[in-house]
């Protein structure tokens, strides 16, 4: 696990459509979106800024600028594995502004 979280590969897929790039499951575009959001999410970890509680329990973290991408975290084992998870990422202002 790199980065404050395990990413899952639906959050991958969530910033590549919020980046307009292909829907690609691997290869080189899915890893460059991988290690960006590993980014994003460290610096949004690691910002001091406490996330907000989600009604599921899920966490909710602003990333950082410029595009302040919202982080949905799951705190609870899944199957992955015990490691805390991005589970989905939300444009800018979260996912009531966009339909979600």
């Amino acid at each position: 696990m790199r980065g404050p979280w395990y990413i899952t590969v639906r959050a991958v897929r969530d910033y590549l459509a919020i980046q307009h790039r292909p829907d690609v499951m691997g290869g080189p575009v899915f890893e460059r979106a991988e290690d960006e959001l590993i980014a994003m999410t460290t610096e949004a970890a690691s910002s001091g800024r406490d996330p907000k509680i989600m009604q599921t329990g899920a966490l909710l973290f602003k990333g950082p600028r410029p595009l302040r991408l919202r982080f949905v975290v799951v705190m609870t084992p899944r199957d992955e594995g015990d490691a805390p998870q991005l589970v989905n990422v939300w444009p800018a202002g979260g996912a009531a502004a966009h339909g979600k």
